[in-house]
């Protein structure tokens, strides 16, 4: 066939177009490649570092600029999920949440559009719907939380079997695996219907393999895992002196490092030690580069109440209620305010204090539903039941227990006094290390508490458990925690629930 000059431009013509179109569809290729890659640096070492550390304005600076420049690092926007997840679940301000939570499904969409080829894409999306799941409860949204739970236990699981050997995963997949191994029994069918399958003992020995891994992605989520470890040492193993062993040996800058140095403070707080939580909170390193955090007058007021110094402990109180923004432990707070007031003989201010009990926060937390309790039955606590808890709380066994010399039952009036004096003499001895004297007591108390409101006989019977599970008498340990978790209706029920269910894992391990 002859070809004339137009047949030659168009020939030419459709060829170039070819080409263009080819070389642009290169080039959108080799840009989505550039938009998606996890590429885990200094920079973005330092900027973790600086947002799990609480120094969230620290990291957002560099977060924001790495985002508005279109950075194609994909780690980025884990990053800015974490801060948005711990301003939104320590400062609970309602505005702050209501910008942050959308975009944990846009961070979900750029995330499932990115490389998928990797142990980063499942544990990305995990660690996305974890976030989510988490500020989901927290600000009550408790469908969607469980269904964003659901999705991160099944993408950790599934990207644990593709990848077994990625340490990070087993952080998360080892927390989700202890929470779901101490779900009460009368639940278990609906996780098995869920496809749910928990132990305590894998998913604690999981998150310790991560702590003591060597390999490349170690320093990847080693701040949540030193966060998360002790907690489900304390909570779920019960064993307080391998909690605390850990925090004093895993070499935490508490100084620095805000998180930990709340997780500390919280659990010396919750086991007798306010002088050491004081301590900490008192050290912390302070200014512009850290999320300022109400919740820090909150421990300190808790610390202050425990060691007697009331007028600290009603400052640093009003502190927080005056500066928080949200609702978890404000009842708790008021509460404690109100009984500063008692103490101090001053009824006009304790009941001003207590009607902002009712008034105030919510009823989510286990401590606000007994501040709530108590302040709706109108009746001012035992004073000297009052000093001796705080004094036994406070860690001082011997002076709590002179408050009480001389008492027996029958200088109280009331079954509710009456079980709490047994549950006071119990709690000493037992802290004192007296567990037959202790263990004599707790058996009063759950005879005397075991048809009240009140939380007395149920952990009662639970810290008889915790006794003889410490000496392997495992039957009767079982027995006890079976007694703790059949009393209904009492205050702190799910926690207790939840320690005795576990409790009774161990001993049938």
């Amino acid at each position: 066939m002859t070809l004339n000059r137009s047949n030659i431009h168009r020939s030419f013509t459709f060829t170039g177009m070819k080409k263009a179109l080819f070389l642009l569809l290169m080039i959108c290729s080799l840009k989505g490649l550039a938009q998606s890659q996890y590429l885990w640096n200094d920079k973005v070492q330092k900027t973790y570092e600086s947002m799990s550390s609480l120094r969230i304005p620290e990291a957002r600076k560099i977060i924001d600029k790495e985002l508005s420049n279109h950075t194609n690092n994909l780690f980025y926007s884990l990053l800015e999920s974490g801060a948005d997840l711990y301003q939104s679940f320590f400062n609970e301000n309602l505005i702050e949440y209501n910008n942050f939570y959308p975009r944990f499904e846009k961070r979900i969409d750029l995330i499932k559009a990115g490389p998928k080829n990797t142990p980063y894409y499942l544990y990305s999306l995990g660690l996305l719907h974890f976030h989510k799941a988490i500020l989901a409860i927290k600000f009550d949204k408790n469908i969607e939380a469980a269904l964003d739970y659901r999705k991160a236990y099944v993408l950790f699981k599934e990207n644990k079997e593709l990848y077994p050997k990625f340490g990070p995963n087993n952080l998360y997949f080892g927390l989700l695996t202890t929470i779901i191994g101490a779900v009460p029994t009368n639940y278990q069918w609906m996780l098995n219907v869920l496809g749910f399958k928990g132990s305590i003992t894998k998913g604690n020995e999981l998150v310790l393999s991560y702590i003591n891994s060597k390999d490349e992605n170690t320093k990847m989520a080693m701040n949540e895992a030193l966060l998360i470890y002790p907690y489900l040492v304390m909570n779920f193993e019960g064993n307080t002196k391998k909690a605390f062993d850990f925090i004093e040996h895993a070499n935490y800058d508490f100084k620095k490092n805000h998180i930990h140095a709340y997780m500390a403070t919280n659990l010396y707080l919750n086991h007798q030690q306010p002088q050491k939580a004081l301590e900490i909170a008192g050290n912390i390193e302070q200014g512009e580069a850290y999320l300022a955090m109400p919740f820090w007058n909150y421990e300190k007021g808790h610390g202050y109440f425990y060691a007697m110094k009331l007028d600290n402990a009603e400052k640093e109180l009003l502190s927080f209620i005056n500066t928080f923004k949200g609702n978890f432990y404000v009842k708790d707070a008021y509460e404690k305010l109100s009984l500063i007031a008692y103490l101090q003989n001053d009824l006009k201010k304790a009941n001003e204090y207590r009607a902002e009990v009712i008034k105030k926060g919510n009823l989510i937390t286990e401590a606000d539903k007994l501040a709530y309790q108590n302040a709706n039955a109108k009746i001012w606590p035992n004073l000297l039941l009052l000093k001796a808890r705080i004094l036994s709380d406070g860690g001082f066994q011997a002076q709590a227990l002179n408050v009480l010399a001389d008492k027996t039952s029958l200088d109280f009036t009331t079954e509710e006094d009456r079980a709490e004096f047994s549950y006071r003499l119990a709690r000493i001895y037992d802290l004192m290390g007296d567990k037959e004297l202790a263990i004599k007591y707790y058996k009063s108390t759950i005879v005397k508490g075991k048809n009240l409101k009140q939380y007395f006989a149920a952990r009662a019977a639970l810290q008889i458990g915790l006794i003889y599970e410490d000496r392997k008498d495992y039957t009767n340990a079982i027995t006890f925690y079976t007694n703790c978790m059949e009393m209904k209706n009492t205050a702190f029920k799910n926690s207790l629930d939840q320690k005795a269910k576990s409790g009774i894992l161990r001993c049938q391990k």
